[in-house]
């Protein structure tokens, strides 16, 4: 006799209903609870506690690590008034990013349903590489409880073989492993910055590579504070002119170990106000199209700036508000995050000018996430350590983090001092 499917259930543990609706929570997660242990399903079923301050309990990741599967239930929690949309609950994003790395290069997947009002593209980090999310409306659910064990049965083969069959929709891994991110962040004291980013790109699938992808990577930029600018006019600054207006560079280094050296091929997809998305694609010297097989390593950088991008003195934030809160709009931000699944090396590097007198009222500091939802919960402040020696330390103050195995957040906040000499 075949052994149960260990699932691990995440959802939300609120009674109460939201604005308009007549069922709670608790009522939709009870209804998925027993579809998953009734036949013809008839999974093991696994579930965390309601959630309390603090990071995951021990014993929620013990217990997602332990099952072959995590099925969210995103239920409409919080309503975000200036975009006019519905987000899940932040624990439930939580654990769906904690088993990202338990189940990275294994048969595990994660899948489940999201309710009608959540955006799904606000889930597809949270759920990458497992079966596409499937919709539902907490008041009728009865009615597509066919489709919904449809879509369940399909895990245990997926589970045991790795694979999906021809017609289950997922959301594909990215077909490389993102080995290094070495993100350099330099800030000058009139407010300008210039951020730098050197991948390392091992490609895993080359027939998904070309046929899902075009043979090109995604790519985003993005300030807290200031609209970016269309791409193709950063791209059309000439590098001497960077201090000046924003620009936006790459240079493809290396396929493995042969030097290349030539300008990324760079193509605009959008802007966003203070985000924008480009694809980097891959070409030769001759300006063919590199062709690559399956564990060639691509590296490449870019790099993109802003003037005026950050305050310059404290009058033009606002006030700490002290203790363990942290109130954004009182700092400068910078950010990083795993945007194509695990990182296997991270350095995050934070170059500041020197001048006359320090830089920082509120040196820099830094906090973790493996939440990428609109409302994470991020981890205490810590300061961000500081690099006593290096050859541009005439020039520039500088600060260093190095993660490895990297799949979340961080941010990395400061205060500056005022001075501008």
């Amino acid at each position: 006799m075949a052994s149960k499917l260990r699932v691990f259930l995440a959802h939300s543990f609120e009674k109460d209903t939201p604005p308009g609706e007549t069922v709670c929570d608790v009522e939709v997660v009870d209804w998925f609870s027993k579809l998953l242990k009734k036949r013809p399903l008839s999974f093991q079923v696994v579930t965390g506690a309601k959630p309390t301050p603090g990071p995951i309990s021990e014993k929620v990741t013990a217990d997602i690590a332990d099952c072959s599967c995590v099925i969210a239930v995103f239920t409409k929690r919080h309503f975000d008034s200036d975009r006019s949309k519905w987000l899940p609950p932040q624990f439930v994003l939580c654990e769906c990013a904690s088993a990202i790395g338990f189940y990275y290069n294994t048969n595990k997947v994660i899948c489940g349903f999201y309710e009608e009002g959540i955006d799904p593209k606000d889930l597809a980090l949270i759920t990458i590489g497992g079966l596409e999310l499937v919709p539902f409306n907490r008041n009728n659910l009865e009615n597509r409880k066919g489709d919904y064990i449809e879509y369940l049965k399909k895990l245990p083969d997926i589970v045991a073989s790795g694979s999906y069959r021809e017609g289950q929709i997922v959301f594909l891994k990215p077909p490389y492993i993102q080995q290094r991110l070495y993100k350099i962040y330099t800030v000058y004291r009139n407010g300008n910055v210039t951020v730098q980013n050197l991948n390392s790109m091992l490609i895993t699938d080359i027939d998904g590579f070309n046929r899902e992808h075009n043979g090109e990577i995604s790519h985003e930029i993005w300030h807290r504070k200031t609209d970016i600018s269309p791409l193709s006019e950063m791209l059309e600054t000439p590098i001497d002119q960077r201090k000046e207006k924003p620009f936006l560079k790459g240079m493809l280094r290396q396929l493995n170990q042969k030097r290349i050296d030539v300008p990324l091929t760079i193509t605009p997809n959008k802007v966003e106000g203070g985000r924008a998305f480009f694809t980097a694609s891959f070409h030769g010297k001759d300006g063919s199209k590199l062709k690559l097989k399956n564990q060639d390593t691509i590296r490449y950088q870019y790099a993109w700036g802003l003037p005026c991008a950050y305050p310059t003195s404290t009058s033009q934030l606002k006030s700490p508000v002290g203790g363990r809160e942290v109130d954004e709009e009182a700092y400068c931000h910078g950010e990083v995050f795993a945007s194509h699944g695990l990182v296997k090396e991270l350095i995050l590097e934070l170059r500041f000018e020197q001048g006359i007198g320090s830089f920082f009222s509120k040196s820099p500091f830094f906090q973790a996430t493996a939440s990428f939802g609109d409302l994470p919960k991020w981890s205490l402040p810590r300061d961000l350590p500081l690099l006593e020696e290096e050859d541009h330390a005439m020039w520039f103050q500088t600060f260093r983090l190095v993660e490895h195995n990297f799949n979340g957040r961080i941010r990395v906040m400061w205060r500056p001092k005022g001075s501008t000499n």
